[in-house]
């Protein structure tokens, strides 16, 4: 058990530093890395502290980002483990990119993350179709008011 760990933690560590690497040449500034931040939920009214560690802070055309790297499994970004690091790393960070290196692949993923209000639903009414639909009440409701009109 202890040496699949250690083997896991050097594929792990192995990962980051291609990272790195691969990152730096394709245009990102690697600003920091194993970033913590400190954040905090409330629970029950009282502020509940908790620290999350990014893999990196990288800069690319004046954008900051957090890059997350990953291995196996877990590199893919819709695993349900990734997928929340990314959310919680979004928020923590006050991001809205966030990347997804997949070491072993030597893939990168962009991640954009929507606002809260940008991730609600569609509602089933455009914009469009209500100033149309008002438009058209207010065309039904002239031309009655002339036939009324018209009839005294």
């Amino acid at each position: 058990m202890r040496r699949q760990l250690v083997r896991r933690w050097r594929h792990a560590r192995r990962g980051e530093v291609q990272a790195r690497g691969w990152l730096e040449r394709n245009g990102f500034t690697i600003v920091d890395e194993q970033v913590s931040q400190l954040s905090y939920l409330i629970v029950n009214g009282e502020e509940s502290p908790f620290t999350v560690r990014a893999d990196y802070l990288v800069e690319r055309e004046g954008v900051r980002a957090i890059v997350e790297v990953k291995t196996g499994a877990v590199a893919d970004p819709s695993s349900r483990g990734t997928r929340r690091q990314i959310l919680e790393y979004a928020q923590v960070y006050g991001v809205s990119d966030v990347y997804l290196f997949d070491a072993d692949s030597q893939r990168l993923h962009h991640i954009g993350v929507p606002t809260a209000a940008e991730s609600l639903p569609a509602t089933r009414w455009s914009d469009a179709s209500v100033a149309v639909a008002f438009a058209a009440g207010i065309g039904v409701s002239a031309l009655a008011y002339w036939l009324v009109s018209k009839t005294w």
